[in-house]
């Protein structure tokens, strides 16, 4: 079995609109949400043994709450450029290329693309999706041995946590 967790990056400010979009970094906001977030799911959930994350200022920043909580090693934590904005096939790309010794995985991304993936990645039998808010985390299990065999459909959802279902 392999088991993917999904995270959309946490509220990003637009306070500086001289910053590139890869640049924006999290507002007050996104902060409070990435803390509770990281330390409610690392609680409850096994640390992912490897994780693919955007470069973005975002996406880093949202994910060092997650990294302190389950104190991941640095070696565990890869910035891919094709992350940031990736759409569906990309991430099936990403998914499907990772190493199978690796049971548990974890992506930090961006919407749309993210959103279009989870719905994508859905079984018959599985809850719809709406669209991923700020800082939503995803759990898919796949009863499959090869991160290959990761296609449309196969993914059954176990977990869909957000801030706001956590009163926050």
């Amino acid at each position: 079995m392999k088991t993917l967790y999904l995270l959309r990056h946490a509220k990003s400010s637009w306070k500086d609109d001289k910053l590139a979009d890869e640049q924006r970094p999290l507002k007050k906001r996104g902060t409070v949400q990435a803390e509770a977030l990281s330390n409610h799911l690392t609680s409850l959930l096994p640390a992912p043994q490897i994780v693919l994350c955007s470069p973005t200022v975002r996406t880093q920043q949202t994910l060092t709450y997650f990294q302190q909580a389950w104190a991941l090693k640095a070696s565990a934590v890869h910035c891919v450029d094709s992350l940031y904005l990736a759409e569906r096939d990309t991430l099936f790309s990403l998914a499907q290329g990772l190493p199978d010794t690796q049971e548990l995985a974890l992506m930090v991304g961006h919407n749309p693309g993210l959103t279009d993936f989870a719905r994508s990645l859905l079984c018959a039998e599985s809850e719809e999706l709406k669209t991923l808010k700020t800082c939503t985390f995803l759990q898919f299990d796949f009863e499959v041995d090869s991160w290959q065999q990761v296609t449309p459909h196969t993914g059954k959802l176990k977990l869909n946590v957000h801030p706001k279902s956590l009163g926050i």
